[in-house]
């Protein structure tokens, strides 16, 4: 079988060991008895007790990680980990983050504040995630917030 990563750093997660399927609106879990290199997005695994019948009635499933199975980040970020994280740009909160849009140029932070930003998620931008706290130090150049 074939997990899409969906993900812009899909390298977080090629060490998984298992996902719930969701199966009739039910999450039903799943281990790995195999498992493939990362390639791209791509992850190929073989479950545990599954045929290749059985799993092509699986193809087109939404796969699912709980947080706790979700590899920690001690530096950097994956998107959908940082999804409600605050931002503070110069000293003044400017909103959380409420989606990371990938683009084949740069990722954007989808921030909500006082009204919706889009900030590039570059190296240039983020001075510091705080994890622990759950806030993003941005340092974003003068007026970009006014586009």
């Amino acid at each position: 079988m074939v997990l899409f990563i969906d993900s812009s750093t899909p390298q977080y997660f090629k060490n998984l060991e298992s996902v719930f399927l969701e199966i009739n609106q039910e999450l039903i879990p799943f281990f790995f008895s195999e498992r493939g290199k990362l390639n791209g997005k791509k992850l190929i695994v073989k479950l545990e007790d599954v045929t290749p019948e059985h799993a092509s009635s699986l193809v087109g499933c939404q796969a699912y990680l709980p947080k706790e199975m979700l590899p920690s980040v001690t530096e950097g970020f994956y998107d959908k980990a940082i999804i409600g994280f605050n931002v503070i740009s110069n000293s003044s909160s400017i909103g959380s983050i409420i989606d990371v849009i990938e683009n084949s140029a740069q990722n954007l932070f989808v921030i909500e504040g006082e009204k919706e930003f889009l900030v590039p998620a570059v190296e240039a931008f983020i001075k510091e995630i705080d994890h622990q706290n759950k806030i993003v130090y941005l340092e974003l150049p003068e007026g970009l917030l006014d586009l």
